[in-house]
Parts: structure tokens; sequence; C-alpha cells
């Protein structure tokens, strides 16, 4: 068949199917456009919904960690009462032989006033020590036996006694300087 059709035509067919062309890939590329920027809506939907829980887990946790935390001090402090009991305990001081022998080493008529031992008492560390008597010669006994007590005071210092504060039925006291011996006590 015989293209009988003018040149100009021709170029202007040709033009309208390369338009046709590009109008397609035009098109294509819209389309292609249009499904990435859905693609990335749907994936920042999903970063969006996966943050938020995220920061809801991270929310809760920060609640639940908040009640443990008097749960760890509560460790924390008994860890630390182990610590000083092991410090007790590595003295090697039997307070209940201490006490029964500082007991045995008391004379009749005298009682002591509370007495409070820790490490620094058994390391040396002179403490005042009250006791009560009956009499002043009950009192000078109290402090000559406590001297006599070698096995269980380094040095007694006796350094007074007074007739007033006194308790009921023993109206003299005796204040005393005493340091005790450690090995006495183990």
């Amino acid at each position: 068949m015989i293209n009988l059709l003018p040149n100009n035509l021709k170029k202007d067919i040709r033009a309208a199917r390369v338009n046709i062309i590009l109008v397609r890939y035009i098109a294509l590329v819209f389309v292609a456009l249009v499904f990435i920027m859905g693609v990335l809506y749907v994936y920042y939907a999903i970063l969006q919904n996966t943050m938020a829980s995220a920061e809801a887990r991270i929310d809760a946790n920060d609640i639940k960690a908040d009640i443990y935390t008097a749960t760890r001090q509560e460790v924390e402090g008994l860890s630390t009462q182990l610590t000083e009991a092991k410090t007790v305990l590595d003295q090697n001081v039997s307070y209940s032989k201490f006490l029964i022998a500082l007991g045995q080493a008391t004379p009749e008529n005298t009682i002591l006033d509370e007495i409070v031992l820790d490490e620094a008492h058994f390391n040396g560390t002179a403490f005042e020590l009250k006791g009560f008597a009956k009499t002043d010669s009950d009192a000078a006994i109290l402090g000559n036996q406590l001297k006599a007590a070698t096995q269980l005071f380094t040095s007694v210092d006796i350094q007074g006694t007074s007739s007033e504060g006194g308790i009921t039925g023993y109206p003299v006291v005796v204040t005393m300087s005493v340091t005790l011996n450690k090995v006495g006590s183990q």
C-alpha cells in the first residue's frame, strides 16, 4: 500500500503517537508515584502505631520499676544490715558470754545501768558505765571487783560516787570509765 498522505500530516501523526506514548508514561509515572505515596503512608501509619505501643510499654515498665524501687531499697537495706552482722560475727565476740561473766563479777547489793556494746568498745575505746549500790561500801566493792575482772576489762577507773540520782533500793550511784578486754569476750 502506498502512503499518499502529505509529509506534514505524517509528521503530525508521528508526533501524535509520541505524545500518546508520553501521556501514557506520564500516567504510569503518576500511578507509580501514587502507589509509592500509598505504601509510604501505610508504613508511616504502622510506625506511628508501633511507636505509640512502645511508648505505652515504656510508661507501663516505668510504673512497674517504680513499684520495685521500694523493694530494691528494702533489699539494699537488708544487704547493709547483713554486712553489719557479718562484721559483728567476724569479730568473734560472744556477747552472751561477756554478759554472763559481767553478771558473775558484779557483787551483791549492786546493779549496773544499761550497757551498750559495740565494735569500738571491744577495740579499746573507753566508755562510761554506771552502777547502783545500796551503800558506799557496796559501791567500793563493785569498783574493786570490776578492776579484778581482768578477763573482762583492761582498765576500770572510778570517776565518782554520789548519793543523788540513785534508783529505788539502790541510792548510791557509781560512775566508772571502763575499757573492755576483747580477749575475755571471745
